[in-house]
């Protein structure tokens, strides 16, 4: 069975007619299902657990990055403490481009073209990062400056510079050196730092003769002053540990995705 859940900003009247034409299209493609609509009283995590236990079998959510955000965390917090669930598959109806970066990566289209996907159920098990208690699927990023980064509470890295660090899973920022694969099937994440007046820096667990290589477990991220931006949505408040959940999430994607 499908549960649709419409995060609450959807239920605007500005998206009638596009939540009208994407119940069109469901209903078309023979995947109807029970729409559940938030609000500002409802809780995203609460209706997820409430319909698996109802026996649900795919969750697909209305909204945006947030959205998504919130929904791979519920479901693999849910998984980490119910293993019977880890199959579950989690769909994605983007609403718009605004705020959506991680639907092109997932080869998904907006709006009703978004159902052509679920109908196709191209569906790949993904890594998931760590932040603390927090998961997120593409990157986390955070200002060089004031930053330090320790490694495998061995060493530590601080750069002077102004720039961006990002911790990468699944890849959504412009400019990654073109010879690194960064997969979010290899069970790593990538530490790729950028700075304004040094040459890219980039840190993962894949062999390299053109760039530093380092091999770690985990990171722990300090900045009194910057907080970390996990899938260009959600701050998290440094001091914080990153590192590879040990839970993965069943995404349904598109044919084209970038990776």
């Amino acid at each position: 069975m499908y549960i649709y859940i419409y995060d609450n900003f959807v239920n605007q009247k500005k998206y009638e007619s596009i939540l009208a034409k994407i119940e069109t299209r469901v209903t078309d493609l023979g995947l109807n299902g029970k729409i559940v609509r938030l609000s500002i009283m409802s809780s995203l995590s609460d209706t997820i657990k409430s319909e698996l236990k109802k026996g649900a079998k795919t969750i697909v959510v209305v909204g945006d990055d947030s959205t998504l955000n919130k929904a791979i965390s519920v479901l693999a917090g849910f998984i980490s403490n119910n293993n019977a669930f880890k199959k579950i598959p989690l769909g994605f109806i983007p609403v718009n481009k605004k705020n959506n970066i991680i639907a092109e990566h997932l080869g998904l289209n907006y709006n009703e073209l978004a159902c052509d996907m679920l109908s196709a159920r191209r569906i790949k098990t993904l890594d998931l990062g760590l932040v603390n208690n927090n998961y997120f699927l593409t990157q986390v990023n955070i200002n060089t400056k004031n930053t330090i980064i320790e490694i495998d509470d061995t060493y530590s890295i601080e750069i002077s510079e102004q720039g961006k660090i990002n911790i990468i899973n699944l890849p959504t920022i412009p400019g990654l050196p073109k010879n690194f694969n960064i997969s979010a099937q290899d069970n790593a994440l990538d530490l790729f730092i950028k700075t304004k007046i040094s040459k890219n820096i980039f840190f993962n667990k894949k062999n390299s003769s053109e760039q530093s290589v380092f091999s770690f477990k985990k990171l722990n991220i300090l900045n009194k002053y910057s907080p970390l931006i996990l899938d260009n949505t959600v701050e998290i408040k440094c001091p914080a540990t990153i590192k590879i959940a040990n839970e993965k999430i069943n995404l349904i994607v598109g044919k084209k995705r970038l990776f």
